[in-house]
């Protein structure tokens, strides 16, 4: 049992991935390190220095979204895309990959763009 739970704890370890990148704010200010990370049930949770600001799911039938949040006194807004590719093998079995945009803006400027 106990090897069962493990993994299934692996599995859902290898299906989350997490990207960063920096954001100055200011000259006066030290840089943000801000990180997108995705689990295995498409929830992306963008985080600040972390503390998480934003997070927002796919559900089964949209293909975006945006969320808003704030941090620092700044407006945050996380904007997602999915695209989902159909493939067939040679047996003719069909099936389904979803690839994923999240581009982060702070004040409507682009900072960050993320591919999972």
């Amino acid at each position: 049992m106990k090897y069962i739970i493990l993994l299934t704890i692996l599995v859902f370890a290898a299906c989350s991935s997490s990207q960063f990148t920096l954001y100055k704010p200011s000259e006066d200010e030290p840089a943000w390190r801000i990180s997108v990370e995705k689990d295995a049930w498409e929830k992306f949770v963008c985080s600040i220095d972390d503390s998480a600001v934003v997070e927002e799911s796919f559900s089964f039938l949209r293909s975006n979204f945006e969320k808003d949040g704030s941090y620092g006194g700044k407006n945050i807004k996380m904007s997602g895309f999915r695209i989902t590719n159909s493939n067939t093998d040679s047996d003719g079995n069909v099936s389904f990959t979803n690839t994923y945009q999240i581009r982060i803006f702070i004040d409507e400027e682009e900072v960050g763009y993320f591919a999972f």
